[in-house]
């Protein structure tokens, strides 16, 4: 019997065009899941514990709309913040206002022995108002974050390295307080992505990554940039250990607040806190030694 070759051509699309639709979203090999580390104790802090974040326009709709400062509260955290514009230190051997400035590169400005201390001593509130008490004293937590902009990284990530690497001198020589850093959030397109996922992996694996040489249990790191990319990409605490699972190949915000918006939305945000409050006590316990 004749074939149709109308019948094979159709077919043939037909196929074509599924096997394309396939792989749009390729998952990402297993290795790529990182199991992070010891079993953590996500229990809250018995006692309040007083943390300071410092942030912009993201971290204000995260800890407001996205939930993460009644989280914290929620959990035993006293929040401070710094934003835009906070300023509390007189020295002008820096950016000023220094709350301004919160890029990659300006990290080095703040983690110094001039401007730690105002940090330490901070009592500001932007975005969020705490409904438990100050238990007064300094904030034994730095929460710190660059906006979304800074998940650009141009045509290499040597640079950021060297940033994040010089950093870790500073935290040695304080123990007695924690470092959060909270990776940068992902732009809906990013003209580095692949750089930009590189930087983050290296940046959360204490295994192979940026904390793999580091002898103290006080700096920790949070993919914000992972878990904003997918609702399959996480970085949470699953069966008693912290995972960072990378499930779909997405290098970009999934979670535009808006058409053409790169402040991630109030789902993201809420993604976020739900994944970051386990770890934050996890974190708290460990640098303890609980």
């Amino acid at each position: 019997m004749k074939k149709n070759p109308w019948i094979i051509l159709t077919v043939f699309v037909f196929l074509l065009f599924f096997s394309c639709k396939k792989n749009e979203n390729p998952v990402v090999p297993a290795e790529s899941t990182i199991i992070n580390g010891p079993a953590v104790n996500v229990a809250a802090p018995t006692s309040t514990v007083k943390i300071m974040f410092i942030h912009h326009s993201t971290g204000s709709a995260w800890i407001s709309s996205g939930g993460l400062g009644a989280a914290l509260n929620n959990n035993n955290y006293y929040t401070t913040e710094s934003d835009y514009y906070w300023e509390e230190r007189p020295s002008p051997a820096y950016p000023t206002p220094i709350g301004s400035y919160t890029d990659t590169v300006h990290w080095p400005y703040w983690f110094t022995d001039d401007v730690m201390p105002y940090c330490y001593a901070n009592t500001a509130h932007y975005d969020y108002t705490n409904v438990i008490s100050d238990p007064c004293g300094e904030n034994e937590i730095i929460m710190f974050k660059s906006c979304y902009p800074n998940s650009e990284v141009g045509d290499s990530i040597a640079d950021e390295q060297g940033i994040y690497n010089g950093l870790l001198n500073y935290f040695s020589l304080h123990t007695d307080k924690m470092f959060i850093l909270v990776i940068p959030p992902p732009e809906i397109v990013i003209s580095s992505a692949a750089l930009t996922r590189q930087l983050a992996n290296w940046l959360v694996n204490r295994e192979t990554g940026w904390l793999a040489n580091y002898q103290h249990n006080n700096v920790y790191a949070f993919d914000y940039y992972n878990v904003l990319t997918h609702p399959n990409n996480h970085h949470w605490v699953k069966n008693s250990h912290e995972q960072h699972v990378i499930a779909n190949s997405s290098n970009e915000l999934y979670y535009p607040g808006a058409p053409g918006n790169d402040h991630p939305s109030t789902a993201g945000h809420q993604k976020a806190t739900a994944e970051f409050l386990p770890l934050l006590n996890g974190w708290y316990h460990l640098w303890k030694g609980n």
